[in-house]
């Protein structure tokens, strides 16, 4: 994969989405991630495949934005980027983020964190709000899942809170996968901790992004895998308001 320093190479834009932040946010998803998650719904992002983005000038993106700003501002939202991993397109995401903040409009990154704390630093500036995906809580059964631990990303929330940046923990309910009463409890008293974490947004899992693996001729690892009932969604949430966690 070629890329020029002054393009980003962007997988598709969504202009009204009321899930990916506060109010309405105009979505840019990016492609490419340092995870290969088992569960992943945008697998076609993960890898830059040829066929699966295009490539976009920090103007063009800009002017697209620009042009949904009276939707999403007066809905009280913004511009969200997500992906794929933003951070996976670092000097790109830098300069959109700049025009995005010169243009006075709310920033949020949907980020796995698993990046260098350096470029955290560099454009916190930058980003009203982080929407931290974070896989689980046990580094083994992170690496299991992703294919990398979680001991880098662990370290870059307890970062951002020291920096005071508001973030989101979004976590994916897998039944007995991410479920575990006793690694709920584990991920709910770290969390615990943070008073710069304003929402745990807990995202039943769902199987939408099968047929984007099969088209890849990619085997799905989680067929046999159904969605979580209301039922369990609520007996996961119950464990985090014992520990007076916003959810």
């Amino acid at each position: 994969m070629s890329q020029s320093t002054d393009k980003g190479l962007i997988h598709s834009f969504e202009s009204f989405s009321t899930l990916d932040g506060p109010g309405i946010r105009y979505v840019i998803f990016f492609s490419g991630c340092p995870l290969r998650c088992i569960f992943c719904h945008n697998v076609d992002m993960v890898e830059s495949l040829p066929g699966t983005y295009k490539e976009y000038s920090v103007a063009e993106v800009v002017e697209k934005v620009k042009r949904a700003r009276p939707y999403f501002i007066r809905a009280g939202g913004g511009v969200t980027l997500s992906g794929g991993e933003p951070f996976f397109q670092f000097n790109f995401m830098r300069k959109l983020l700049k025009e995005f903040k010169r243009e006075k409009i709310h920033t949020a990154i949907d980020t796995c964190l698993y990046i260098a704390r350096q470029k955290i630093k560099e454009i916190s500036a930058s980003v009203d709000l982080f929407l931290v995906g974070l896989k689980h809580i046990d580094s083994r059964k992170h690496q299991e899942l992703t294919g990398r631990d979680n001991d880098l990303i662990l370290k870059n929330i307890s970062y951002l809170n020291s920096l005071q940046k508001p973030f989101w923990l979004r976590y994916v309910v897998i039944p007995g996968i991410t479920d575990d009463k006793d690694d709920i409890h584990r991920l709910a008293e770290f969390l615990a901790q943070f008073n710069s974490l304003q929402w745990v947004d807990l995202l039943p899992y769902h199987r939408l992004g099968v047929q984007k693996w099969h088209a890849l001729n990619k085997e799905y690892p989680l067929l046999r895998t159904k969605p979580p009932t209301e039922k369990e969604m609520e007996q996961v949430k119950v464990i985090f308001r014992v520990y007076n966690l916003p959810v």
